[in-house]
């Protein structure tokens, strides 16, 4: 942790916090992973090493506890209340770079695991057509686990890598780069649809109304959430 030896809150603030990938940990962890390898799956550009040095220095700094839960024989990290305080921290500067600093973000790498994920939590429940929905994604342009699937049963939203036997109700094809583009506001949904980059098969119910149900990043409209990012 690097000490600007200045008496400054925000210089304070920021020796804790402006570590290499420090914050994307921390939006992982608001994402919900607590595993060491869940963090891992959706940063895959981090070092196992340095994953583990910075979850050691967050959790002396007291924004993260490690836990082992019981009938478990590896730990799982958890947002303290001081961790939990950065919710308002991480919208504002995802709100900035949106406005800001998105000059080619979506030519950036991307991971599917990380897109559908990111589609999961803006998943409107109540404007479904029916409560429990399954939807499959083909991304045409992803190698490895080019399909993945998005579950809502009994109001819970579960994205899973592998069919868990559940009848299909939407699917979706379309390229990884495609989506990213539509998940930020850079492709309308429709038009990508009309194009042919993006092809929706499912009833048309849920053709008909999927721009309430499958939402984009609320970091597109005017009142963003972190947490609906």
């Amino acid at each position: 942790m690097y000490d600007y030896n200045e008496a400054c809150p925000i210089s304070m603030a920021a020796s804790v916090l402006c570590e290499r990938w420090t914050l994307q940990i921390i939006r992982e962890m608001f994402f919900g992973s607590t595993k060491y390898s869940e963090i891992q799956k959706f940063i895959p550009n981090i070092s196992p090493s340095l994953l583990r040095d910075r979850l050691r220095s967050l959790e002396e700094q007291g924004l993260v506890m490690r836990k082992c839960p019981e009938r478990a024989n590896r730990y799982e990290y958890f947002l303290t209340p001081s961790g939990k305080a950065l919710a308002p921290v991480l919208t504002e500067m995802g709100k900035w770079g949106m406005c800001f600093a998105n000059e080619g973000m979506t030519e950036k790498q991307n991971t599917a695991s990380g897109l559908l994920r990111d589609f999961a939590g803006g998943i409107d429940i109540d404007e479904l057509p029916s409560g429990n929905t399954s939807i499959q994604f083909n991304l045409t342009d992803v190698e490895e686990q080019p399909t993945g699937y998005i579950h809502v049963r009994d109001g819970q939203v579960q994205v899973c890598d592998t069919d868990l036997g559940f009848e299909t109700d939407v699917y979706i094809t379309s390229t990884l780069d495609v989506m990213t583009r539509i998940w930020y506001g850079e492709v309308e949904m429709a038009g990508a649809v009309k194009a042919g980059h993006m092809e929706v098969s499912a009833a048309p119910v849920y053709i008909r109304h999927i721009k309430r149900w499958l939402r984009i990043s609320s970091f597109t409209t005017d009142n963003p959430s972190f947490g609906e990012a």
